[in-house]
């Protein structure tokens, strides 16, 4: 694929916790597609993860790792906050297991320059689809943006999605969502987006389950999900 010049004002917060061998391997994927900021924000890994971003001496890799804090929600919020500081117009996040394809950024990165402040690479609209999840996995999800659709009556498909483009007054919004530091991030940033009546687009992907490492979503946060939906639907 050709290198797509994106402008240095787009930035890539991306959260790690023990994703050594990944992380490398989506920097590298994401070298061939994008020129970019990146930020990684890194969860005190115990396997090197920040070490061995910092060994690639990169100048547009910008690493922090939080000692204190954890949760995916707090470390994407962490990272958009740099990425305002630092001065930006658009704002992607992504996960580190290679289940999101950086192939796909460059469609989803002309939708937003169409005028959409937020822009989700969706797995549940035309052209979308999931690969090698087990069929738990797939009913978890299915029901929970069903959930979201029904309560918080958001048009979107793909509702839990992290792999999007917010633009800079969207990533503004969604700093606000200072209660959410697990993965219920994903639908308050969503419900700020809406109530701030800004424009939502969905971009189908393929999303690829991991290959290395182990998925992060306890039973113990997908009913802390729950209850934090249920709670935004009464507010």
């Amino acid at each position: 694929m050709e290198n797509v010049q994106i402008n240095k004002r787009v930035t890539i917060v991306i959260p790690t916790f023990n994703e050594r061998e990944n992380i490398i391997r989506l920097l590298s994927l994401l070298s061939k597609v994008i020129r970019a900021r990146i930020i990684i924000v890194d969860d005190n890994s115990q396997d090197g993860t920040a070490e061995a971003v910092r060994s690639l001496n990169s100048p547009n890799i910008q690493v922090i790792v939080r000692e204190k804090e954890r949760g995916l929600g707090s470390a994407i919020r962490t990272g958009i906050q740099k990425a305002i500081e630092n001065g930006t117009d658009y704002v992607v996040t992504m996960d580190a297991d290679l289940s999101h394809d950086p192939i796909y950024l460059p469609a989803m990165y002309e939708k937003a320059r169409e005028g959409f402040d937020l822009v989700i690479g969706s797995r549940y609209v035309k052209g979308g689809g999931i690969e090698n999840w087990p069929i738990k996995r797939r009913i978890i999800s299915w029901g929970a943006n069903f959930l979201v659709r029904l309560l918080l009556r958001s048009p979107l498909h793909d509702n839990t999605s992290n792999y999007r483009i917010y633009s800079t007054r969207a990533a503004k919004e969604v700093l606000k969502c200072e209660s959410a530091d697990g993965y219920e991030f994903q639908i308050c940033a969503v419900y700020r987006v809406l109530k701030a009546n800004l424009p939502v687009a969905e971009v189908p992907i393929i999303f690829k389950d991991r290959e290395i490492g182990k998925s992060k979503l306890t039973i113990g946060q997908i009913y802390k999900w729950f209850k934090y939906v249920i709670s935004l639907s009464r507010s």
